[in-house]
């Protein structure tokens, strides 16, 4: 049984584009700008979690400024920010970015949160390499939201049981 779910979860993941590995005559246009990676992020976080979850998100977000979307749920207001990491890399707010968001969403009465979206190409050689090409298939990770506090150092490796995973 376990072994027909796995297989039909593999004929339903669509197919890259590419061949196995690393294309030897790659051209910068084949790549997913910095751009287009963010708005896959920020389309992941609004879409898969906060509309499944039941928030509400508030009129003109998502957007690409920061906090990139601000929502509501049970009458608690989030702005959350949106940091996609490329395997094996892992992205985190800078101090200074993370204390001025906090400080702003103390005076806006709303609870700061990093989105941390991981990629990585399904091609075991393309991952090893970091590489997001256009028209490849990407497994997506996301652990949950991180709540940004303003201890003057916040560890970039929060522990799961530290984790917002809205119900």
């Amino acid at each position: 049984m376990a072994d027909e779910v796995k297989n039909e979860q593999q004929n339903n993941m669509p197919e890259s584009i590419w061949a196995d590995g690393v294309p030897k005559n790659l051209k910068e246009e084949d790549k997913l700008t910095t751009k287009e990676i963010f708005k896959m992020a920020v389309n992941f976080i609004t879409k898969n979690v906060l509309l499944e979850k039941g928030f509400m998100i508030e009129n003109g977000f998502p957007r690409e400024d920061f906090p990139n979307i601000v929502c509501k749920r049970d009458g608690i207001t989030y702005a959350i920010v949106v940091l996609p990491s490329i395997y094996p890399n892992y992205s985190f707010p800078t101090d200074e970015f993370r204390l001025q968001l906090v400080e702003l969403c103390k005076k806006m009465n709303t609870t700061p949160l990093f989105a941390p979206v991981g990629y990585q190409s399904v091609d075991e050689a393309r991952a090893k390499e970091s590489l997001m090409l256009k028209g490849d298939v990407f497994k997506t990770q996301f652990p949950g939201f991180v709540y940004l506090t303003d201890e003057e150092k916040q560890d970039p490796k929060i522990s799961v049981d530290k984790l917002f995973r809205p119900e």
